[in-house]
Order: C-alpha cells, then sequence, then structure tokens
C-alpha cells in the first residue's frame, strides 16, 4: 500500500481473501474475491472478464463473516480491470457481528 493511500483511508483495511458478490441496484451480480476489507470499504477481484460497471454504481456487497451472510450498502468508486475498489456505506447494513469490520477502532 502506497504512502498516498494511507493517508487518503480513514480506516486500516485487512487481509481478508475470501468470496464476495457484489449485486448493483440495477439487478447485476458480480461474484468475486475480495482481497482486504475494512470498515470504509474493499478491493474486490471480480471473476472472468472486466466487468462494465460505471463508477459510482450503488449496490449492496455481500460479506460472510463466520457463516452469516451479510449485505452492505456500497459505492463502486474504482475500477481497473477486473480489480474494483468498493466503498462501504455505513448507514444501513444489517447482519453484521459485531465489531468485525473495525477491529482496532
Amino acid at each position: 500500500m502506497s504512502d498516498q493511500s494511507e493517508q487518503r483511508r480513514r480506516h486500516e483495511r485487512f487481509t481478508y481473501h475470501n468470496a464476495v458478490t457484489l449485486t448493483l441496484d440495477d439487478g447485476r451480480r458480480f461474484e468475486g474475491t475480495a482481497d482486504n476489507l475494512g470498515f470504509g470499504g474493499a478491493a474486490m477481484m471480480v471473476n472472468g472478464d472486466p466487468p462494465a460497471i460505471p463508477m459510482g454504481s450503488k449496490g449492496k456487497l455481500r460479506v460472510i463473516f463466520f457463516g452469516r451472510p451479510t449485505d452492505y450498502p456500497c459505492t463502486v468508486v474504482s475500477i481497473n480491470g477486473v480489480k474494483l475498489g468498493i466503498q462501504i456505506q455505513r448507514t444501513d447494513y444489517q447482519g453484521a457481528p459485531e465489531g468485525v469490520l473495525a477491529l482496532k477502532e
């Protein structure tokens, strides 16, 4: 991680290499793997070809913690081939075990 991206992030990211699903508000679904995950976002590698997703697209990122699926409202904030930068909107989500994404806060 570069010094610039560390300064830009308000919350630390943690290594998290598990399957995730991004479902956009228009109904399209993308399966992939999260490379890292934190209180404010995630990096997602999409399975298959680079997706045609406009930056700023909104949807839900499904993450499974301890066998329990959790859908986080999110926005796609960067796209680089099959790698997506996902910003998690912390205003309305259900199902996450308390504090899982805020381990160091």
